[in-house]
């Protein structure tokens, strides 16, 4: 009886400590931390600015789709547009960061559509191959998709990631002609 209890402690204390410590955590209830969520799960603390998130959101959806056939739902996403948005959902230099197929936050500079495809990305990933993938996957494979079919306009990325984006586009010309998603089951 003493170790189910125990038990139990852990359990209920488990969310609690990494709410109050692991800040990405945040995107899960955005809400709570300044930001509004229309219902079509697209979040930002200026409403002034959802109009223009909701514009650069549905670019990047379609040019997924249209160019690589990639179809993304309505994932959770918050746009930040102050440092304090930024700092309080942990992008700390990052320009965006997805948490598995539970939801993506944009950092201030992440207001590009490159940025936005490539967090994208990584949602589908997650919602197609599951959550784990993310971390335990092949990183050339994860990151170099998410940099390769984002529209990357950067010539030369820091490594590692210029070596796994051209890794990726090797991969994918030796697999064309076969489906994305079939090609990739294999390997993720």
């Amino acid at each position: 009886m003493k170790y189910s209890s125990w038990f139990v402690v852990i359990l209920l204390l488990l969310p609690i400590s990494a709410l109050a410590f692991f800040r990405p955590v945040w995107v899960l209830i955005p809400e709570a931390f300044g930001v509004y969520c229309n219902k079509q799960n697209l979040c930002v603390e200026d409403l002034s600015r959802l109009a223009a998130a909701e514009s650069l959101l549905n670019d990047s959806k379609s040019y997924l789709a249209t160019q690589w056939g990639l179809s993304i739902g309505e994932p959770k996403i918050i746009f930040c547009s102050t440092e304090q948005c930024r700092s309080a959902f942990g992008l700390s230099n990052k320009a965006g960061f997805t948490l598995g197929s539970f939801a993506i936050a944009i950092a201030p500079r992440g207001w590009q559509q490159y940025y936005v495809a490539h967090e994208l990305i990584h949602h589908w990933q997650a919602d197609n191959f599951g959550s784990l993938v993310l971390l335990t996957g092949e990183q050339w494979l994860i990151e170099g998709m998410a940099y390769a079919l984002s529209n990357d306009p950067r010539i030369e990325l820091q490594q590692p990631f210029e070596s796994y984006r051209q890794r990726f586009n090797d991969w994918y010309r030796l697999n064309a002609g076969i489906p994305l998603k079939e090609s990739l089951g294999g390997v993720l």
